[in-house]
């Protein structure tokens, strides 16, 4: 009973000193506020040290607040809760003593802690405040024992979003490590996060080749759902490699029809500023593919970076001529593929409208068909 006693008398005392600090500071404001002709430097060093005073209180109350935790572990559940409830409305302050909560027997109050850690890492992450510690304090209980903390935790990490080189360095190797955990929607969560972080970096044009390594993998998940997901995210995060073009082309041959859509939209999105480089691995695969259904993908890819992408002069003269083998395949939705990509990025090669009369001989009606409308299309476009 005294114990408790002591620690609401606690609470109470800390909630008054940080009201008086901020009352402190308005006062201050208002003192500064008033217009003082030709003092603007003296303004500008007087804001320079109310910055430093919010700045020392802000620690102070961090450090204050972090003490209490070390004195609630004899006390309830509740208790610990409530005092996770007051931290939430003290805020930013309040981060290192979540922390120090986040080692909490109970799992309920490890989830809670980890829920309003997230909320003030958004608000930070929004207001373009470091969230570094509240990111890594996070990225902590990934390896927690209980499946509902880890999954608190990864979608608050999503909603934080850290992209500082601090923060990732410990938070990006985290969520790798537990890639393969848990059930596919789980794991199809993990890359959901690693995803909207290498988004943050790809816009601040930082690295995010260990992200898309992680991506990669994540392409030879048991889970079709897994395996999608992972393709959407290396497209969402721009990753033009070598390495990406290589696993979506062999992605294209995967069992599943949703997986190999995927791919093959990711390729044309991806192809269409990487064309040099993926273009030359497109014809490859085509000429060693086995699979009917994986070569029509491929010309698929072809055709839609050749309509749309940002193609050399060689380029394109190298997609005309991979379509117009295709043009040639022994699989007849192949052959229709090929006509109708000749005709959608109206090829102008020379080559082009003599192969596709003579695909008007076709024996089969679908590929006389699109080579029909082909010719048609490259007609108007003369």
């Amino acid at each position: 009973m005294i114990r408790k006693r002591w620690f609401w008398v606690t609470t109470t005392v800390i909630g008054v000193l940080l009201g008086l600090g901020i009352g402190q500071i308005v006062e201050f404001q208002e003192a500064t506020a008033e217009p003082q002709s030709g003092l603007s430097e003296l303004r500008d060093e007087l804001n320079t040290l109310k910055a430093k005073q919010r700045a020392l209180q802000a620690e102070w109350q961090s450090e204050l607040l972090a003490q209490v935790v070390p004195t609630l572990a004899d006390e309830s559940e509740r208790v610990k809760r409530e005092f996770v409830d007051f931290l939430e409305k003290i805020g930013n302050p309040g981060t290192a003593a979540l922390i120090a909560m986040l080692q909490d027997p109970s799992e309920r109050v490890r989830r809670e802690a980890i829920d309003v850690l997230g909320e003030i890492g958004e608000r930070e992450r929004k207001a373009k405040r470091n969230v570094d510690a509240i990111a890594i304090g996070i990225a902590t209980t990934l390896n927690d024992s209980s499946e509902r903390v880890f999954r608190e935790a990864l979608a608050e990490l999503g909603d934080v979003r850290p992209a500082s080189s601090t923060s990732t360095a410990v938070v990006v190797p985290a969520l790798i490590a537990v890639r393969a955990k848990g059930s596919s929607r789980v794991r199809s969560q993990v890359l959901d996060v690693l995803g909207s972080i290498g988004e943050s970096l790809a816009k601040k044009g930082e690295s995010t080749d260990t992200i898309r390594d992680a991506l990669i993998a994540g392409i030879t998940d048991d889970s079709s759902r897994v395996r999608t997901n992972a393709i959407e995210e290396l497209s969402d995060i721009r990753a033009t490699s070598t390495e990406t073009f290589t696993a979506l082309v062999n992605t294209l041959a995967d069992k599943s029809k949703s997986v190999r859509n995927s791919a093959e939209d990711a390729l044309i999105e991806l192809g269409k500023s990487g064309a040099t480089t993926v273009t030359p691995m497109l014809a490859d695969a085509l000429g060693n593919s086995t699979s009917p259904a994986t070569r029509g993908h491929i010309v698929d890819v072809l055709g839609g970076i050749g309509e749309k992408g940002k193609t050399t002069e060689n380029t394109v003269d190298l997609i005309v001529q991979t379509l117009l083998v295709a043009l040639r395949d022994s699989d007849e939705n192949v052959r229709r593929n090929a006509a109708d990509e000749l005709g959608e990025m109206q090829a102008t090669s020379p080559d082009v409208l003599p192969a596709l009369r003579n695909a008007l001989k076709d024996s089969s009606e679908k590929v006389r068909k699109a080579a029909q409308k082909a010719i048609q299309r490259l007609g108007k476009g003369q």
